[in-house]
């Protein structure tokens, strides 16, 4: 499995997505949706993928 990169708007940073799992969004187009792996963060990553 890749490892996703993604932008927390939670601690506003650019790192990698932490216990991703991959979704089918209605439109059809693919998403991987994880936890911010920054330090002390709580925040959820999510990104369109190809």
């Amino acid at each position: 499995m890749a490892e996703y990169q993604g932008f927390s708007l939670k601690c506003k940073t650019y790192g990698p997505i932490s216990n991703p799992e991959h979704f089918t969004m209605s439109n059809g187009r693919k998403r991987v949706a994880g936890s911010c792996s920054g330090k002390g963060c709580t925040g959820r990553i999510s990104k369109i993928i190809a």
